[in-house]
């Protein structure tokens, strides 16, 4: 008996997933935390507020201190804690 292959399974978006750092993005930017690289205190206060790996960031403000909206909260956050902090910016919808 000869077995027949299953179709392989591709995700409906297959455009390349890209990363950055949170200190790119510009105001009006959505997007995923991926990765949180800061002192084991700063990442665990983050993650105490609700920001932690996979929640999404609403960027409202990216001058001298970025001001993201987290899981309905506001959060400012300095320009040396978002360099270290990688997101995957959400595409916007049409």
């Amino acid at each position: 008996m000869r077995s027949a292959s299953l179709p392989t399974l591709q995700p409906a978006d297959t455009a390349p997933r890209t990363t950055c750092a949170l200190s790119a993005c510009r105001a009006g930017t959505r997007a995923t935390v991926v990765d949180i690289e800061c002192s084991g205190d700063e990442a665990c206060r983050l993650r105490a507020l609700g920001f932690c790996e996979g929640t999404a960031v609403n960027i409202i403000d990216a001058r001298d201190a970025m001001l993201l909206e987290v899981r309905g909260t506001r959060l400012a956050l300095g320009s040396a804690l978002t360099a270290g902090i990688t997101v995957q910016p959400v595409a916007a919808r049409a």
